[in-house]
């Protein structure tokens, strides 16, 4: 008996999840450092800080995901729609995921805003990707 479609992974998921991972690891840079430069330098409020350096990381991501991970050409008819449907789901995921989790961690258990951000960046990733394989990027 085999698995129903929606439960066994796409042709070349595996592939898709470590470039996905690689891109992930750039946003995490690019929301790290910015998060930092906004908050920890120049005193931003953290909450404002975090939303910023997600929104940031977010349309970085998408522009590598989109062309590296499932190699879309930037002309690809959908492209709004795929820009749309990422923002969605990574604004959902960063904030179910991210700030949901820095703010708990930070405020009720006073868990280094660094820290926390990085957890909280690891539960979004799980939901991204889920929302980016079975949604954003399925072939149509």
């Amino acid at each position: 008996m085999t698995d129903p479609p929606q439960t066994r992974l796409r042709a070349g998921s595996i592939g898709r999840m470590l470039r996905f991972g690689i891109v992930g690891l750039s946003g995490v840079v690019v929301n790290q450092g910015l998060l930092m430069l906004l908050h920890g330098t120049f005193k931003a409020p953290l909450l404002l800080s975090s939303i910023l350096a997600i929104e940031v990381s977010i349309l970085t991501n998408f522009l590598l995901n989109h062309t590296w991970t499932w190699r879309l050409p930037l002309r690809e008819p959908g492209l709004i729609r795929r820009v749309v449907q990422y923002h969605a789901a990574a604004v959902m995921a960063a904030f179910a995921g991210n700030v949901i989790v820095l703010m708990a961690a930070v405020e009720l258990f006073g868990v280094d805003y660094r820290i926390a951000n990085l957890v909280g960046i690891a539960v979004g990733t799980v939901i991204n990707f889920t929302a980016s394989e079975v949604w954003i990027f399925r072939s149509e």
